[in-house]
């Protein structure tokens, strides 16, 4: 190993950045690949050219040296020993470029020149979907790519001299400081930006640093730049959509954060004022908002940058009650959010151009309600309505002006509006029917153009296997085996695996649209359909908690499983201690569930005990017009249990007929009454309808 000269920068892990190499002759040459190059320099759409002068490009010269060619030359594709080589390695299944056969001939289909460009410009689009590594060169590619300027500052010279990366955009300004290749600080500032937007760079800084710095025991050869550039990339967009002066696009999505939050604010005083929620944690009232009203804004969350709308989590009802528990459950639960940037205006007419205000909605938040006012109940949210941004006129545009007014004409032209958008993300994409798709296009917000080919709402649930041919109008039957653990009613047993067999029927088609992004507005737009995206979020996790391999805690020794916090004797306590193993709350004066270790010790010696017996055979029948509705059939007692359930707004749970609650199990043997209502919030509780049938067998039956 050789000690790098000294007064020389150290090379970068991907080559020389530009600034090392203008050093002096004696630098060692960078190192590149065919595709270290930009894209059009490698691009087939380039004039028309002959074999031998596409063997001399740069870039297969530099591929035959990279291939250890003992030649400075290019690669020769036209000799017979290449042409065979290459036919022997069979590319023509991925890597199918069209090149020459043995013999100079060219196999049947590759002789069209337009066809291999094709092919070959989408081999580099494989290939551009790496970002590659974190290094100097890395970094800087990025920035190119992305449209930003860049320059490099040296701090010393040397082998341990510290450089750093500037990268500037129109309100943007990013500061990458290495050390001997390596990321060692990240600063992120916007200049030009008011408080409302500059108060949230240090979080965003700190995202980014994290994800360009090594992790423990991490080489710097491993360490990839994607998820780097998801982040950057949204702060690139609205740099380049920003227009100076007149439209800063990171005030505008800032405004809209300042708008919600003043909301999100409002309706928690309000839920910890309400009677009915009095002694209720924090922790409760917390999901609660975010479950069944406007949703919790927040900006940098969770290692992404930018501006998040939380609107629904899993286990919502089932609340951990030491940090341990919390802590497990924040990094496992699955969250529901809509990321909101900016986008170029597509649909003109449709929606109106993005406005730069952080008055979205009153200060007082509720409006003021006159008698006689016409309203269905519940606060009437004060939404406003910000004046329009306009932009300064382009130069033509005041030329034709001053021409107009020179005429005597009066002028119509001026001040513009910006030609972008309000966009919103769906983290993950909600599944919804083909009606609310339309509904949601009719309240003014712009969708994607919809596929040609019709998809069911099963096909996009549990997706069939490729390449096979289906009608979304036939009837489909899903059926799926699987080990539900839980806590039986007796005594001598506290722990449990129990074999299912589950199958779904969809009798009548059911057309639906993966919702993955739309153009809005005004955020009331976003707002006003989170109970809907609830409704079919909730949907989902039913049918995929039964009908999917997912791994359930409860059913590994040595799981965590979920401790139910349950303090009032209601019809969660026989819940928790379903769900948690041992006596109720009710019973024993504490919501805490057993030990890791005798939950795992109880399920390792059940497991040796329990007897062979038929497995649960559950039935479930899904429809969704006008409404989801699931019909579940199971044994119980000595004979079949029916329920039909609506899925409602919000993820609500109502109860449209069943035959399990009677005169025989109205009453709790704690003396607690029973009602209807219970079926659907023991359901809400569970999430799953393995447990939830499992539940009404081993304590209602």
């Amino acid at each position: 190993m050789t000690t790098p000269t000294p007064m020389k920068h150290a090379l970068s892990q991907q080559g020389k950045t530009p600034s090392q190499s203008q050093q002096g002759a004696a630098a060692t040459p960078p190192v590149s690949t065919p595709f270290s190059v930009p894209h059009a320099a490698f691009s087939p759409r380039g004039p028309r050219s002959s074999p031998q002068q596409f063997k001399k490009s740069p870039a297969t010269a530099t591929s035959a040296s990279m291939m250890g060619h003992p030649s400075a030359a290019a690669v020769n594709f036209d000799s017979p020993s290449t042409a065979a080589a290459f036919s022997a390695l069979q590319i023509s299944g991925g890597l199918d470029l069209g090149l020459p056969g043995p013999g100079g001939l060219n196999t049947p289909g590759r002789t069209s020149e337009d066809e291999f460009a094709t092919k070959l410009e989408a081999v580099i689009a494989v290939l551009s979907r790496s970002k590659g590594l974190v290094s100097e060169a890395g970094l800087e590619r990025l920035a190119n790519r992305l449209g930003l300027d860049s320059m490099w500052e040296s701090d010393g010279m040397g082998v341990d001299a510290k450089r750093t990366l500037i990268v500037a955009g129109a309100a943007l300004e990013l500061l990458i400081h290495f050390s001997n290749n390596i990321v060692e600080k990240v600063d992120l500032d916007f200049p030009d930006s008011t408080e409302i937007v500059t108060k949230h760079a240090k979080s965003a800084a700190a995202i980014l640093l994290d994800d360009l710095k090594l992790a423990p025991d991490q080489s710097p050869l491993t360490k990839q730049l994607d998820s780097f550039a998801a982040n950057f990339e949204r702060l690139a967009i609205l740099d380049k959509l920003s227009v100076s002066p007149g439209l800063n696009l990171y005030e505008a999505v800032a405004g809209i954060y300042e708008s919600l939050s003043r909301l999100h604010q409002w309706e928690m005083q309000r839920t910890r004022e309400d009677p009915a929620l009095i002694g209720k944690s924090e922790n409760f009232l917390h999901n609660l908002v975010l479950c069944t009203k406007s949703g919790i804004p927040a900006m940098n969350a969770r290692r992404r940058v930018g501006l998040s709308l939380d609107y629904w989590v899993e286990k919502r009802l089932q609340l951990a009650t030491d940090p341990e528990m919390q802590e497990y459950m924040d990094k496992t639960e699955k969250i529901w959010s809509i990321l909101i940037a900016c986008c170029p205006l597509r649909d003109i007419g449709l929606v109106s151009p993005v406005r730069v205000s952080d008055k979205w909605i009153s200060a007082d938040v509720e409006k003021v309600t006159m008698p006689g006012d016409l309203h269905a109940g519940g606060p009437m949210l004060d939404w406003l309505e910000p004046k329009s941004t306009f932009l300064p006129a382009l130069d033509q545009d005041k030329e034709m002006e001053a021409m107009q007014m020179q005429a005597g004409q009066p002028s119509l032209l001026g001040a513009r509006l910006p030609e972008v958008a309000f966009h919103a993300i769906f983290d993950p994409p909600i599944y919804i029917t083909h009606g609310l798709w339309e509904s949601i296009r009719d309240l003014g917000c712009g969708l994607p153009a919809n596929e040609l080919q019709q998809k069911s709402y099963d096909t996009l649930l549990f997706p069939r296997a490729p390449g096979s041919d289906y009608d979304p109008s036939e009837p489909r039957t899903i059926t799926h085996s699987k080990r539900v653990g839980f806590t039986p009613s007796s005594a001598e047993v506290k722990w449990s695996l129990k074999e299912h067999v589950n199958t779904l029927y969809i009798y009548k088609p059911i057309y639906a649209r993966a919702l993955t992004e739309l153009t809005f507005s005004h955020p009331q737009q976003i707002v006003s359909l989170l109970p809907f995206l609830r409704q079919f979020a909730f949907l989902s996790t039913l049918l995929e908690n039964s009908f999917k391999d997912k791994p359930d805690p409860t059913t590994v020794p040595g799981g965590m499983p979920p401790t139910v916090s349950t303090r009032t004797t209601t019809s969660r306590d026989d819940f928790a201690s379903f769900m948690g193993g041992g006596k109720s709350p009710a019973d024993s004066g504490s919501g805490s569930g057993p030990s890791l270790a005798t939950v795992a010790e109880e399920m390792e010696s059940n497991k040796k005990e329990e007897p062979k017996e038929e497995p649960l055979k559950m039935d479930v029948t899904l429809t969704v017009h006008p409404i989801p509705k699931l019909q579940i059939l199971f044994p119980f007692r000595d004979g079949t249990a029916n329920v039909v359930l609506e899925i409602r707004a919000n993820g609500q749970v109502h109860v449209e007929s069943q035959n399990v609650l009677d005169e025989r199990n109205a009453v709790a043997p704690n003396g607690r009454q029973r009602r209807v209502e219970d079926l659907g919030g023991i359901l809400e509780s569970m999430e799953s309808l393995d447990k939830w049938c499992l539940f009404l067998r081993s304590r209602w039956a």
